[in-house]
């Protein structure tokens, strides 16, 4: 009989009115059931893996195993004698190294471009929509600035060699590169968590699952003829977010 508890109203109903014109031998036994429809479900969770490869090959996206990082003087910045930025750094471990840079003289600016800084690699199954963002924990200091400049298209599948990475996007003083402040095409600062702007969006809102890879400069402007000779560093947390 506890089966006859999941027969829907109108279906019980009938049966009952087919057996009022029957007739039924007393010896007989007649079974009535009834059943709703089974529903499964379950979920898939969203999945998503964030590396960041620094001083990365244009050609694979992966860390250089030498370890030397590439770094171009602006070419706008109205440099007085040296042009205060050493070409190619030794880079150790996740450290995006400018190794020796010098203070500009006067009002004028020291720009140094560190080309192929970081690329991001994000292995996702979000097709909803997920995006990254980049920000500073601490601010750099008084007189500098750094800049994010995410290299060219976001690069979707595993590279291989001589594949079309990312790559740097400032060659010396590229007109679309303002060398005095943030504010070229593609620049943006990179804030603190104390400061605006808060966060940096290195790649936009995106709906495709895959493996993806965006490369990026970092451009460090030093504004201030008055720096104190002191090593400085500051730490960029790099945010992947899935919805």
């Amino acid at each position: 009989m506890a089966r006859h508890a999941f027969v829907p109203p109108l279906i019980a109903s009938l049966a009952l009115l087919m057996m009022s014109a029957l007739t039924v031998p007393v010896s007989a036994s007649t079974t009535i059931s009834g059943s709703a429809n089974p529903i499964v479900e379950w979920g898939a969770a969203t999945t998503g893996t964030l590396l960041l490869n620094p001083n990365y090959s244009p050609s694979t996206g992966q860390t250089l195993g030498s370890g030397i990082g590439s770094v171009v003087a602006a070419t706008n910045a109205g440099f007085t004698g040296t042009p205060g930025c050493t070409s190619a750094p030794a880079q150790t471990s996740n450290v995006i190294n400018y190794s020796q840079v010098e203070a500009p003289a006067g009002t004028n600016t020291t720009a140094c471009d560190y080309k192929n800084a970081l690329a991001i690699e994000v292995q996702t199954n979000d097709a909803v929509g997920w995006n990254v963002t980049q920000q500073l924990q601490l601010a750099p200091g008084t007189g500098f600035t750094l800049c994010a400049l995410p290299n060219g298209s976001l690069f979707v599948g595993t590279p291989t060699a001589g594949a079309p990475m990312p790559s740097s996007a400032i060659a010396g003083g590229s007109a679309a590169i303002n060398e005095t402040t943030c504010a070229g095409s593609g620049q943006e600062t990179l804030g603190t968590n104390s400061t605006t702007p808060a966060l940096g969006q290195i790649i936009a809102n995106q709906t495709t699952t895959g493996t993806f890879y965006q490369g990026e400069d970092v451009l460090l402007l030093l504004t201030s003829s008055t720096i104190a000779i002191a090593t400085y560093s500051a730490t960029m947390t790099v945010t992947l977010t899935l919805n």
